[in-house]
């Protein structure tokens, strides 16, 4: 290519050549990965996704909603087949999100057992993960008087509460960010906290 024709190649492209654009692209494909959600059940990680999906722009996914519309309900799955079972569908969807070219700029939630399987933690650990923390007072009136939590049965508070401690450790551990969501908190700051730390991070400030 002689000096004229590559000087030409430079402005047709902005300023750049063809193999910087290249790399522009695939960094900005990069840093709009799925944000992945994670936390105790009735933490209230679809709400807070579902609000930053509407207001900020980004495509909202829920790993048990996935699971609904391919297998069916969350705790028929689990009468049937068994938690082991649940978890290696769960897993298995959880990694069809993350390693999908088309799911980028989504925030992706998961249920509160997901990140317990190592196949999804060490696919987590190369992810932006954002860890809702919450507590028993907190998620008290949203789990007493539900039945569709499996998990949680006869004694919602007090399993909810052995079951928290026994993943805390595995949430903090592959938390990019932990969103503090105790209390009474409004879904607004909440979700305006969350898009300053993807925006920081993107832009390589945290």
């Amino acid at each position: 290519m002689t000096p004229r024709s590559r000087e030409h190649a430079i402005d047709m492209t902005g300023g750049l050549a063809p193999n910087q654009v290249r790399e522009v692209q695939e960094t900005y494909i990069e840093k709009s990965r799925p944000v992945v959600i994670i936390g105790p059940m009735a933490a209230g990680k679809s709400y807070i996704g579902t609000h930053l999906a509407r207001f900020y722009g980004y495509e909202f996914i829920d790993s048990d909603h996935l699971i609904v519309d391919k297998y069916g309900e969350v705790s028929q799955i689990f009468t049937d087949f068994g938690e082991d079972e649940f978890r290696r569908i769960e897993a298995e969807v959880i990694r069809e999100v993350l390693t999908s070219p088309s799911r980028r700029n989504t925030i992706f939630s998961l249920g509160g057992g997901a990140p317990m399987t190592p196949e999804t933690a060490e696919l987590l650990r190369e992810e932006t993960v954002i860890y809702i923390k919450v507590d028993a007072e907190t998620v008290a009136p949203r789990i007493i008087h539900g039945r569709a939590r499996p998990l949680l049965q006869p004694n919602p508070i007090e399993k909810w509460s052995e079951i928290f401690e026994a993943r805390r450790e595995r949430f903090e551990e592959l938390a990019s960010y932990t969103l503090d969501a105790r209390g009474g908190r409004s879904i607004s700051d909440m979700a305006a906290e969350i898009q300053n730390f993807i925006l920081r991070s993107r832009k390589g400030q945290v």
